[in-house]
């Protein structure tokens, strides 16, 4: 041990945790209250050698830093509410993690709420976020949010970012994935592979997202010249069990898909599951692609072919807009759209010839035996 950490070490041994303060942390550290305070306040100002020397000394002494009394000081709370449409998908919980991981960074602290695609739950946090003086808010808009929603929180005059969603017509920053690119991605793939007999479960016009997505497989369609068939587009709600009844019901058509498109990953996990039901094989019966690659997406047998982006980015783009937001207030809105990427597994597989009647043939039986 060296001679300063020794002294150091001794002088934190005379000093009660209680009785610590930010001016015995200077003292013992031989830096200014104002450099211990930036510590404190994760600013990006000081040096790293120093900022490990103040928090070295810091926990040696036990400090513990009056966040209330520096917040009756300054008038700000270092808070950050963050409004979640969903925390039981995979998905929405992996964006958290990211806004997480940014506010971190800025020395905020987040305060998590789930409204459950319930547009009163997410009023009440909202409110409530508003009543405990928050810095910023960034919000994953719940199924229904409207534009004037959003111009009313804007009012409120608190920074606000929208993630994941966004919301037509609101002047908001936003960070998330270009949904469409991706649907154009998962339908040319499948094209390429010879199918044009190519459905879409999980259509939905209560959500940009689902609006994107299913724009852009009509696109990719139209773009190959392929009339799209209606009776080919399911409109369920993202989840396994609607995935499952919606690929019972494709496959039961005299002139069946060879390939279907999902909204998400989860939609897609349960199509397999119909598929399976039936006796077809994902992949080779008939293909499937999702969105998102969740961690479970590799994990199948066969692995789910998927629309990826980092889940993570997303979330750390938000709270980057937040950053910018409560530096310059009045700058103009950003929108960040992440461009995805195809993964391709083994649920996708080319078209092969006569395989759609095979297949419904197949699901008659089945339906004969049950």
């Amino acid at each position: 041990m060296s001679g300063r950490a020794r002294k150091t070490a001794a002088n934190a041994s005379a000093v009660k945790p209680d009785r610590v303060s930010l001016k015995d942390v200077a003292r013992h550290a031989g830096v200014s209250t104002g450099t211990v305070s930036m510590v404190l306040n994760a600013k990006p100002s000081v040096a790293a050698k120093t900022r490990a020397h103040v928090q070295r000394v810091i926990d040696e002494l036990g400090y513990i830093y009056d966040r209330s009394g520096a917040q009756l000081r300054t008038k700000r709370t270092g808070i950050v509410g963050v409004s979640i449409c969903d925390l039981a998908n995979p998905y929405f919980a992996e964006i958290t993690v990211g806004i997480d991981e940014a506010l971190g960074e800025l020395g905020l602290a987040l305060v998590l709420g789930h409204c459950g695609e319930s547009i009163a739950q997410q009023a009440k946090f909202l409110n409530a976020a508003r009543e405990h003086n928050v810095e910023g808010l960034i919000l994953m808009p719940a199924i229904g949010t409207t534009r004037q929603i959003v111009e009313d929180v804007l009012a409120w005059h608190i920074p606000l970012v929208l993630v994941s969603r966004y919301v037509a017509g609101a002047a908001t920053d936003y960070a998330g994935l270009d949904n469409q690119a991706g649907s154009v991605l998962a339908t040319e793939h499948l094209l390429t592979l010879g199918h044009e007999r190519i459905a879409f479960v999980g259509a939905n016009s209560r959500t940009s997202t689902g609006r994107d997505r299913l724009r852009g497989y009509r696109s990719a369609l139209r773009t190959a010249g392929i009339k799209l068939a209606r009776d080919l587009v399911s409109e369920c709600d993202a989840t396994r069990e609607q995935g499952f009844l919606a690929a019972m019901t494709l496959m039961a058509r005299r002139d069946p898909p060879t390939a279907i498109v999902c909204f998400n990953d989860l939609v897609a996990f349960g199509v397999m599951l119909g598929l399976r039901k039936l006796g077809l094989e994902p992949g080779r019966d008939c293909s499937v692609i999702g969105a998102d690659d969740v961690a479970e997406a590799a994990l199948w047998q066969p692995g789910l072919t998927t629309v990826a982006v980092h889940t993570g980015l997303i979330g750390l783009s938000a709270g980057q807009l937040l950053r910018k937001r409560l530096a310059t207030p009045g700058r103009p809105p950003e929108r960040i759209r992440l461009q995805p990427e195809l993964v391709v597994r083994g649920s996708s597989g080319p078209r092969v010839k006569s395989r759609a009647r095979r297949a419904s043939s197949r699901v008659s039986q089945s339906i004969q035996l049950t």
